[in-house]
C-alpha cells in the first residue's frame, strides 16, 4: 500500500471501529432506545467500510483533486475530520444537549455564516425538534455525558 493512503485507511478503520461499537451497544439495549444507535452504527459502519475499501484501493471517485489554488481545501478537510471527533468527545463529556448546541452554533460560524440570530434560531429549532421526536415521542434518554452524570450522582448522594 502506498504511504499516502495510510492516513485515509487508518481513519476509515478508526471510524469503522467506533461505529461498530455504537451499533453493537444499540443492539444490546432493550426496546426502541437501542434501535437508533444500532441503525446509525450499522449504516455508518457500512459507509466507513466502503470508505476503507476505496482508501485502500486509492480510489478518488467523486472526490475533488486538491489544488494549490484552493487554500481552503485543507481547512475544510480538517473540519470534516475534526468536527465529528470533537462532537464525539463533547457528547461523551458534556452530553447530547451541550455537544449538539455547540456544534450547531460553531460549525456554521466556522464555515463563514455570520447571521447570529439565524444561527440561534436554527440551533434552537433543531434541538427542539430532536426533543419532541426522540424524548417526547419515542421516550428515549439521550446521553447526559460524564460531567452531568457526576453532577446528578453527587446531588443524589446528598
Amino acid at each position: 500500500m502506498i504511504r499516502a493512503r495510510l492516513p485515509g485507511v487508518a481513519f476509515a478503520v478508526l471510524l469503522l471501529g467506533v461505529l461498530g461499537y455504537v451499533a453493537q451497544s444499540g443492539l444490546r439495549a432493550r426496546g426502541l432506545a437501542g434501535a437508533f444507535p444500532a441503525v446509525v452504527g450499522l449504516v455508518g459502519g457500512l459507509a466507513a467500510l466502503v470508505n476503507l475499501v476505496q482508501a485502500a484501493r486509492g480510489s478518488r471517485a467523486g472526490m475533488a483533486e486538491p489544488t494549490a489554488e484552493d487554500p481552503d481545501a485543507a481547512w475544510l478537510a480538517g473540519l470534516s475530520i475534526g468536527v465529528p471527533i470533537a462532537y464525539a468527545v463533547l457528547l461523551w463529556l458534556a452530553g447530547f444537549w451541550v455537544a449538539s448546541g455547540v456544534v450547531l452554533l460553531a460549525l456554521p460560524w466556522l464555515l463563514g455564516y455570520r447571521r447570529p440570530l439565524v444561527l440561534l434560531a436554527v440551533a434552537a429549532g433543531t434541538l427542539l425538534a430532536v426533543d419532541v421526536v426522540f424524548v417526547e415521542i419515542f421516550a428515549m434518554r439521550l446521553p447526559q455525558g460524564l460531567i452531568m452524570e457526576r453532577i446528578i450522582d453527587a446531588r443524589d448522594a446528598d
